[in-house]
């Protein structure tokens, strides 16, 4: 049976009856449409492009490309003792981000350092690099490209607890090696060179007592606020933050108590790039 709609002649349809063109047009616009919206309210809508065969899921100690360090968990105090010591308010060199807290953290797997472009390239086939540098750390990816690359190995990014204590100990080191001031056989920053990036456990000096490299320099590392939930918690400007400092970073900003907040959405940069974390007791719920 037949009936027009601005003067356009449409098929109605019955069960067992033919199916006009029209309703199979819109069908299509509707699935289209849909995938649209579902994309664009996803938690990773700046993710990856094409997928090539995927990183192995769980702890990376099945990783043979970034090794997973287990962290004993414990208690220790956060920020620095002299956060009252205010160089110029507003100033990058303030301190009063860096009050002093007591954390307790449950013990957790870290990546050894952090994921390189081979890595990436694993879950982003058309991620592209230059020739020679498959063990520099990823960099230009945004908080929420990182996020994804987490989740995709059943993992997340770490905590600014978590972060900072891989970095300090239960004694509260300085920096990610102790608390000898930086140099550069210890860390690539921004009295070194080159300018710009390089392999990934270059700096041998520079790792902590527990194994983990590449904590300070480098480049810096996407992380999260302790109050943090992927897939739960809403994502805004304080939901990104970055530790560590980078080969662009003064001493100053390669201490572990450093922070970083308040970026905004789709940021990223040539010298920020992230590493994996997953709880002992395996993947979050």
């Amino acid at each position: 049976m037949a009936f027009s709609y601005n003067g356009a002649v449409l098929m109605r349809f019955a069960p067992g009856g033919p199916i006009a063109p029209g309703m199979i047009a819109l069908a299509g616009v509707i699935v289209i449409c849909g995938y649209a919206l579902v994309r664009w309210m996803g938690f990773f809508t700046d993710g990856p492009g094409d997928v090539a065969t995927p990183p192995p899921s769980g702890p990376g100690v099945v990783d043979p490309l970034n090794r997973a360090i287990l962290i004993e968990g414990g208690t220790f105090i956060s920020g620095s003792d002299d956060w009252d010591t205010i160089v110029a308010p507003g100033s990058p060199y303030s301190k009063r981000d860096e009050y002093p807290r007591p954390r307790t953290v449950p013990s957790f797997w870290m990546q050894e350092h952090e994921v390189t472009n081979e890595e990436y390239r694993r879950f982003d086939a058309g991620h592209a690099f230059p020739g020679g540098e498959e063990r520099h750390p990823v960099v230009n990816v945004t908080w929420r490209e990182a996020m994804a690359y987490a989740v995709s190995v059943g993992g997340s990014l770490p905590t600014e607890a978590q972060w900072e204590f891989a970095a300090r100990g239960p004694e509260r080191r300085k920096y990610p090696w102790g608390n000898s001031e930086p140099a550069c056989d210890r860390v690539h920053y921004g009295s070194c060179d080159p300018r710009g990036p390089i392999e990934v456990m270059a700096r041998r000096e520079g790792a902590t007592p527990e194994g983990i490299y590449d904590l300070a320099g480098n480049v810096a590392e996407w992380v999260t606020p302790i109050w943090f939930d992927p897939g739960r918690t809403p994502v805004n400007d304080d939901s990104r933050r970055l530790r560590g400092g980078s080969f662009l970073s003064p001493p100053f900003a390669l201490r572990a108590a450093d922070r970083v907040r308040y970026l905004r959405s789709g940021f990223q940069a040539e010298d920020v790039g992230f590493r994996v974390v997953w709880p002992l007791e395996g993947a979050r719920d």
